[in-house]
This record gives C-alpha cells, structure tokens and sequence, in this order.
C-alpha cells in the first residue's frame, strides 16, 4: 500500500472524526458488532461482507492495530470503508489506539520502518480524535473496556476533550481501559496498572438503572469462543481476533436485543 494513497484516506476522514461527538447516537438500523481485531485483517473483510450482504450497520470496538500481522492494511482498509459507509459505520477508540501502546505493541514501529515516523504521526493524531462510546437504539450502551468511575450519566462521555494522543482524562482512560468482574462491588484497582480500574456488579447495576439501559457491549478481554457474559447476561464481551487461539466473533444487534452471535473464521 502506497505512503500516498494512505494520506490521501488519513486527510479525507480526519474531518469526519473531528465532527463525529465522543458518544455516538445509533437510533436506527440494526448492527454487526466487531471485537478487538488487532491486525486481522482477514477477520475485518469478513465482517464488512457479512454486514452489507445482511444490510446491517457495523460497529467496531476499537483496538485495529498492533499485535497482529496486517495492522496497517486492517486500519486502512477500515478508514476507506468509513469514507463509503460513513454514518453506516462507528469506529470507535480502543486503548490501543494511542501512542503509548503502539510504541510497546508494534504498530508505531511498522509504520516507521515501512514508511516513516510523519505518517505514523498522521495516524495517531487521527486515532485522537475517534469516538468513545455509541449508544444504539437507546437502550445498548457500546465502548472498548466499560463503564467508568465517575461517568454518571452517559452524556458525560462528550465532555471528553478531542485530540489527546494518550487519554489525560479519567473518566476516558477508563472506558478504554476498565474490566468487569463479579467479585467486587463497587470499584477496584486493574491488574492491568496505569489507572485502569475494575468495576462490580453493584457499580454497573447503577451505572445501567441511572441511564435506563438494558444491555452493554464491550471488547478488551480474549473470549474462548469470542464471546463471553457478565451481570445475569445485561454485559456482554465479544472478541474478533483469530490470533489469540479463538474464533473471532461478532454480534448482531437487532431492535437493540442480542439476535445471534456470528463467527467470523
């Protein structure tokens, strides 16, 4: 892929991020809903395949670098298809999309040695601007980790300010970067350290009744079969990369309810 033709996609979908808000509204359509996909690329044309054939929205839940074999062919091929589908397609930001793990990751490094540290500067400072969070159908609350300490109200995601390379703000970090788990109650330190937090089954509870949602959707964490559940079913976690050993999963959305997951090997 040419260093010119990727600038070309990077300048001409900027602007769109720019104007997207960091809480994405999807009140119509039904969705396929993509997992981390970490350079799978393979994974990501399945995907945009299956939703146009179904006549399904996508919605992918960030994390398209790093890791994997084909990153800058997945993130590319991603943008361009945003340029097509536009409001048809919701990229939102994965903790991987910043500098701070595409320097330890991979992603920085392949871009650098393949064309040069400018164009990797083009693309971090486009993933600075990706969204947080998309609310689906009023009910289905989407976004890369999971709820935040502190974010009471959903419409808090937009006061996220645009344009930090590496997340300053807290309540941001921790929607890239948080976990659930049903042995605690209210919030707790990540093992995964750098302020990352784990939230229980009291504090999503909460979080849910406050913005009267019926269903989380999240990525973040591998599942066996690339898709997993929490909170008597209300959260659920899919996974798309076919590297971690697992199938690569995606869930349609319909009506905002969980219609079926789909694999994607």
């Amino acid at each position: 892929m040419d260093r010119s033709s990727i600038v070309n996609i990077l300048e001409a979908v900027e602007p769109i991020f720019e104007k997207e808000p960091q809480l994405i509204i999807g009140d119509i359509g039904d969705f396929l809903i993509v997992g981390d996909t970490h350079g799978d690329y393979e994974t990501t044309l399945k995907a945009l395949k299956y939703a146009e054939k179904e006549g399904l929205r996508l919605l992918f839940l960030g994390d398209y670098v790093d890791r994997g074999p084909r990153q800058v062919e997945n993130i590319v091929t991603l943008l361009e298809s945003k340029l097509s589908w536009r409001n048809n397609l919701i990229l939102l930001r994965g903790n991987h999309e910043t500098v701070s793990m595409n320097r330890w990751y991979g992603f920085m490094d392949i871009v650098y040695h393949k064309y040069d540290l400018e164009l990797y500067e083009l693309f971090a400072r486009l993933f600075s601007k990706l969204p947080y969070a998309a609310l689906i159908n009023g009910k289905v609350f989407t976004v890369h980790g999971g709820i935040a300490e502190g974010l009471k109200k959903i419409d808090q995601v937009n006061s996220i300010p645009k344009g930090e390379l590496d997340p300053l703000d807290k309540i941001g970090l921790q929607l890239l970067w948080n976990d659930p788990s049903e042995d605690i109650e209210w919030f707790a330190p990540s093992w995964r350290g750098g302020g990352a937090k784990l939230y229980g089954w009291r504090a999503f509870n909460e979080f849910m009744e406050e913005n009267k949602l019926e269903l989380l959707v999240r990525a973040h964490e591998p599942q066996p079969n690339g898709y997993g559940e929490l909170f008597n079913g209300r959260l659920k976690t899919v996974f798309s990369c076919r590297f971690y050993g697992i199938t690569p999963s995606a869930i349609v959305l319909e009506d905002g309810l969980v219609k079926n997951v789909v694999s994607l090997e």
